[in-house]
């Protein structure tokens, strides 16, 4: 992160009330550790940002009060600034601009060098308060978070771009998956339409870049993979069972409870583990889900 090579940000913003006509603004979800934070390689973040928040930016507004509107209208005529820049520029008190930053990570509006600034942020608040370091309530003089702060921005979209963000999801899915089909689409957070991404399969396909076929029973539609998943899938299958027991965290992508093998959906929360047996959860949830 320190070196440019990866950024973090939340990519999708929290979506508006559905029984509600009033806007989503920073304010209304504060980071935490339970925010869902991405890590991509900083070349890809301007054509993720824009497919997972839609041509238009998303439909999430920046705050326009308090601490995170003041910031992020700094950050937007100043670019990106350090924790104590951002302090004496406001002339306001560090866990003011820590509110503030808390509040636009939380609604996917900024981010910093460093991973461990967001860390910092989310891990300040426990249960009764503030954690208290050298006397002080919050990060204290000498803990601000490092790294600058700016914000995120998607890439502008038009219609030359749109294959090229398509082609870019599509090698996302096939890199994390192996094998892309539609129902896989319900585990990302893309707006992009499948059909695009579909489109952007097929011509990889002319190019020989992946293979199309039936590699998973059970499932409608058009089927890709990586030329090496197919090679894994052909090799597992000629294995017999073993019983082999994989304990896996309730958010990592190979999480696919009720969507690639049966049963309810385990949501994705932290804390929680999965146990594979064989490749497919125990049956038991009391026994997965801790």
């Amino acid at each position: 992160c320190l070196s440019g090579e990866v950024a973090w940000g939340r990519l999708s913003q929290p979506r508006p009330n559905a029984d509600s006509d009033a806007p989503i603004t920073g304010y209304t979800l504060a980071a935490t550790r339970a925010t869902p934070i991405t890590l991509v390689p900083r070349r890809d973040l301007p054509l993720l940002l824009a497919a997972a928040r839609g041509a238009d930016g998303g439909e999430a507004e920046p705050p326009t009060v308090g601490a995170g509107g003041e910031i992020h209208r700094l950050l937007e005529a100043r670019g990106a600034l350090f924790f104590d820049e951002i302090a004496a520029s406001l002339r306001r008190l560090p866990t003011d601009v820590e509110e503030g930053l808390r509040a636009l990570i939380g609604g996917g509006w900024v981010a910093s060098d460093g991973f461990h600034g967001v860390r910092a942020l989310a891990g300040r608040r426990r249960r009764g308060g503030w954690r208290r370091r050298g006397g002080r309530h919050g990060l204290g003089p000498s803990a601000s978070p490092p790294g600058r702060w700016s914000l995120l921005a998607a890439a502008p979209t038009d219609e030359a771009m749109a294959d090229d963000l398509a082609e870019r999801v599509a090698h996302v899915m096939l890199g994390r998956y192996g094998v892309v089909f539609r129902d896989l689409r319900r585990r990302e957070a893309f707006t992009l339409p499948w059909r695009d991404v579909l489109r952007a399969l097929r011509r990889l396909e002319a190019r020989g870049a992946v293979r199309g076929g039936r590699f998973v029973t059970g499932f409608v539609g058009e089927q890709y993979a990586l030329p090496e998943a197919v090679t894994a899938l052909r090799r597992h299958r000629a294995e017999s069972p073993s019983g082999r027991r994989v304990r896996i965290s309730a958010v990592d992508p190979l999480n696919l409870t009720g969507i690639v093998t049966p049963g309810e959906r385990l949501p994705a929360y932290p804390g929680r583990s999965i146990e594979l047996i064989d490749g497919l959860p125990s049956v038991e949830h009391d026994a997965v889900a801790r």
